[in-house]
């Protein structure tokens, strides 16, 4: 299997290989209101306070809503090796994150410029 698709190297979530999500992955779904027809959320360090108790974050980077932070993900979310969890990703996306069918949400370990 290969590790990137050639669409702009977005593969199923389901799919990635890693146990560990970092800051720059992009998540993409379908979208519905108030969101377009596809919506990417990308991870983010949050680095607001000095004393963070929520260290990663998702933010919307596409769209009418670009630059919207979408959510504090909880601590439970990080991983021993670092960055958030895909297990837990999994398990509790309809939950913390985005109501759609965890089958069709795309996984890119960031955008690729051309």
């Amino acid at each position: 299997m290969e590790k990137y698709s050639k669409n702009n190297n977005f593969i199923k979530l389901l799919n990635y290989e890693g146990n560990s999500l970092f800051r720059g992955g992009v998540f993409r779904v379908k979208g519905k209101y108030p969101y377009e027809e596809k919506v990417d959320f990308m991870i983010f360090i949050n680095t607001i306070e000095k004393k963070v108790e929520r260290k990663f974050g998702l933010i919307v980077t596409s769209g009418y809503k670009s630059g919207s932070i979408l959510i504090l993900l909880p601590d439970e979310c990080l991983c021993v090796n670092g960055g958030v969890s895909k297990k837990w990703i999994l398990e509790n996306w309809n939950k913390w994150i985005y109501d759609c069918n965890i089958n069709e949400v795309l996984f890119s370990e960031n955008y690729i410029i051309i």
